[in-house]
């Protein structure tokens, strides 16, 4: 057995074996027993976290507050059918998160403070693999791989007022930590799910910012004094990455320490939301939100050849996350549901103009796993007209649409670590013909220390 041939073997094994032998082996039992949901007596258990509370020191800093996170993840994925080669890449990211409860070390009353950093390493198999013809499939099947250097995230402050139902951030700010996300899109490896519905960030220059970029910004969110609908808006600097609207402008913030603000105008963001039984531990909670955003930069015209642009950028969604089944009151195991609609209003800006995304979620599916999480989800999106007369004037083969449908289970072994085997199918890789279907296989694994 060659080596290729061997690495697809192992990470075959490692994707279907787990389910079958982790739930019915005595070590799951008393795996189950060390992740029961008592109460700890700590913030920061040793389930949880792989250093602990260290000695107690941990808990003193966040009572004195400041709390100190550290996440190792990486993802290793192989190509084992289809696409244009066979192979295999890693990427990782390590993320620190510090956080400062203003109140008790300065008595500015209901004000934290937050900066994040991250570094990142790796290559993606979706460029290097899948679809490289096409510098990558349209949806890369590890989010981790972008930006793949050191990088100052958020610096912000955050205010909470009236009760916590007036929520003000400003600063550094991520636009994707704010809309378009949900709790359960990182359940999956895909870029397509994790962190957002992938047509926001396919402007060029791009602006509507995700990790790990950040940029100015204003955010507030209101919620109803029934606490059953919230209504956010805000307002971001509009060159992120200091292009001054030039898509072919390298730009000026490698490293997210590039502070001045940009020459592209501003991204204005605004989102509704519903919520159903918000706060219920025995009924099924869901959230439905309506939202978009207007860009008014500068901005690639795909419809033409060459560097020209076209002012202002738009696009609306609709989002749904809903607990379908509760195993018992009081109980987080049941199964939960997404879905996502996204639409472009200006179609010269936005190369996809439409897309879809749904999934299912299970947590506790094994006997003796109350916390893993079992996810399948699919997810289409679809070129425009003006997308590809660019492509027909330029020369190059048109696009259609580009699937994805993705299956893993999330195993929570303990000391805060967790391994995730993850299968992905990709239909039209490129959103082309000319690429056969391909299937990804291989594994996320995560430690909060």
């Amino acid at each position: 057995m060659n080596g290729n041939r061997l690495l697809y073997f192992a990470l075959f094994f490692l994707v279907f074996m787990p389910p079958l032998s982790v739930s019915g082996s005595p070590h799951a039992q008393g795996d189950a027993q060390a992740l029961s949901p008592a109460t700890p007596a700590t913030s920061f258990p040793t389930r949880d976290f792989f250093t602990g509370d260290w000695g107690g020191a941990r808990d003193s800093l966040k009572k004195a507050g400041l709390s100190i996170n550290l996440n190792y993840t990486t993802e290793t994925m192989a190509n084992i059918s289809g696409g244009e080669k066979r192979g295999g890449t890693y990427a990782d990211n390590i993320a620190l998160e510090l956080n400062l409860d203003l109140n008790r070390i300065a008595g500015i009353s209901g004000t934290t403070f937050l900066v994040k950093a991250s570094q990142r390493d790796g290559d993606s198999v979706s460029s290097k693999f899948i679809a490289p013809s096409q510098n990558g499939n349209t949806f890369p099947v590890q989010e981790l791989y972008g930006g793949q250097t050191f990088k100052l995230v958020n610096v912000q402050f955050t205010t909470r007022l009236m009760d916590d139902r007036l929520e003000l951030a400003y600063g550094r700010l991520v636009a994707n930590d704010d809309f378009l996300r949900s709790d359960l899109y990182c359940q999956f490896l895909n870029n397509s799910f994790c962190g957002s519905p992938k047509p926001v960030f396919f402007q060029n220059p791009f602006t509507f910012t995700a990790y790990p970029l950040a940029t100015w910004g204003l955010r507030a969110a209101l919620d109803t004094p029934s606490r059953d609908w919230t209504f956010q808006g805000a307002l971001y600097d509009g060159d992120p990455e200091g292009k001054r609207g030039d898509p072919s402008d390298k730009g000026r913030n490698p490293h997210g320490t590039w502070w001045r603000f940009g020459n592209n105008g501003v991204t204005l963001a605004g989102e509704v939301r519903y919520h159903v039984d918000r706060f219920s531990d025995k009924n099924l909670p869901g959230v439905y939100k309506v939202g978009g955003f207007y860009l008014t930069g500068q901005f690639q015209d795909f419809s033409r050849t060459g560097n020209n642009t076209t002012t202002g950028d738009s696009m609306i969604w609709l989002l749904a996350d809903q607990m379908l089944h509760r195993e018992s009151p009081g109980s987080p195991r049941g199964l939960s549901a997404f879905g996502a609609l996204v639409f472009s209003l200006t179609n010269k800006a936005n190369p996809m103009t439409n897309y879809f995304n749904a999934g299912l979620i299970y947590e506790g599916l094994f006997p003796g796993r109350p916390r893993d999480r079992t996810g399948f989800a699919v997810t289409t999106g679809w070129f425009g007209r003006e997308y590809n007369d660019g492509l027909s004037a330029s020369g190059q083969r048109r696009k259609s649409y580009e699937a994805v449908i993705e299956l893993n289970h999330k195993f929570l072994v303990g000391m805060g670590i967790s391994i995730q085997p993850d299968v992905q199918y990709i239909v039209r890789p490129g959103a082309t013909d000319a690429i056969s279907d391909a299937l990804a296989v291989g594994a996320k694994v995560s430690i909060d220390f």
